[in-house]
């Protein structure tokens, strides 16, 4: 009797599971690893996935990142099955599926797509070695779960994007945070306050002041235009290009957001490079505008107007509440505004002085 008693007990320390229910979702996960004393062959790790019935389709992963993490994706069919697929992520785009779809072995007395609760439950198992990933005793998981129905059972169907996902760290025993961001989230984190900081703050006050204090500061307007950006911009963009390369683990150009912002980190000294040209060359007593201030002007609204489209980009990438998108729109409307407002009230003025005067209207032109 007390033998069997001992030999239960040890079997449940063995034998333990790591559940985890985001917050602001009814998707819960639990991963149960294998008891070690098996055969490497035998060693499988099981999980169970439980989401509304109604729900899209759901997943989870291997990694801290959705580029090339072990991704296990499921969702229900019309006719009452589940379909998983096992698929690598090459880029933001794009989740291949791998070879051994075999790896996965769904639970089919298990699963059902309404249990006692009414939601879908899903069971599976899987080696915890196979071809192309192992499961971690401890290690970053990543997870995801979209609204989004799968029109198909084939298991490389294709899955529109995730509504909500996340990262978070698990150790297979006892989920080590719920709340707690990982390290890759403070690091994407603090990338998307400094780059908010410098082309939706310090570029647009730079701009502001190049455009409209020329009148009320005519002899420190430039001085505080380009020290904004050699002094504040500039070291803002280095220093949050660093922590995204962290964040990633090298240098990527595999999805819009990594490509327009590698643009814009290369435009930003190509546009300094100009200002200065523009600044050593510049004659006050001149009778047109050369073209090297016409480039100034025009490569910087369009490193301006790709910054606007690169922010939401990066939320969404990230997977962003929509709270954030609608702050940035109302941000971006409330600068579009005041730019315009002040843009007709500068146009009228200069109309005035110069039928007052008939001079050659000088506030716009000459810089």
């Amino acid at each position: 009797m007390w033998k069997k008693i001992i030999l239960l007990f040890l079997l449940f320390q063995v034998v333990k599971s790591s559940t985890y229910c985001p917050t602001g979702t009814e998707y819960c996960f639990t991963i149960t690893p294998p008891d070690n004393e098996l055969q490497e062959d035998q060693q499988y790790v099981n999980f169970k996935l439980v989401a509304p019935k109604d729900v899209g389709w759901v997943g989870i992963g291997i990694g801290n990142g959705m580029i090339s993490a072990y991704l296990i994706v499921a969702w229900p069919n019309k006719d009452g099955t589940v379909t998983l697929s096992q698929r690598q992520a090459t880029s933001y785009s794009e989740l291949k599926l791998t070879e051994n779809q075999n790896d996965l072995i769904l639970d089919s007395n298990m699963t059902t797509t309404s249990n006692s609760d009414g939601k879908l439950e899903i069971h599976f198992k899987r080696l915890i070695k196979v071809t192309t990933n192992t499961i971690p005793n401890k290690g970053d998981f990543i997870w995801a779960i979209s609204d989004s129905p799968v029109d198909s059972s084939d298991p490389g169907a294709t899955i529109k994007v995730h509504s909500k996902k996340d990262v978070i760290s698990m150790n297979l025993v006892e989920v080590e945070t719920s709340s707690t961001l990982t390290r890759y989230d403070k690091l994407i984190i603090a990338h998307a306050i400094i780059m908010f900081t410098a082309w939706g703050i310090a570029v647009p006050g730079a701009i502001f002041i190049a455009r409209f204090a020329r009148n009320s500061l005519p002899k420190s307007w430039f001085h505080l235009h380009w020290s904004i950006q050699v002094f504040l911009t500039t070291p803002l963009v280095i220093v949050a290009g660093i922590l995204s390369s962290l964040a990633v683990k090298g240098f990527r150009l595999d999805d819009p957001h990594k490509i327009i912002g590698s643009i814009l980190f290369i435009g930003l000294f190509i546009q300094l490079t100009i200002g200065a040209i523009h600044h050593k060359l510049f004659d006050p007593n001149r009778q047109y505008v050369p073209w090297w201030t016409r480039l100034h002007w025009w490569f910087g609204r369009i490193l301006v107007v790709l910054s606007i489209f690169q922010i939401p980009l990066g939320l969404s990438l990230y997977g962003a509440r929509m709270e954030f998108f609608y702050a940035y729109y109302i941000y971006i409307f409330i600068l579009l505004i005041a730019f315009s407002f002040m843009s007709i009230r500068l146009w009228n003025q200069n109309h005035s002085v110069k039928e007052a005067s008939g001079f050659r209207r000088m506030t716009t032109d000459d810089n």
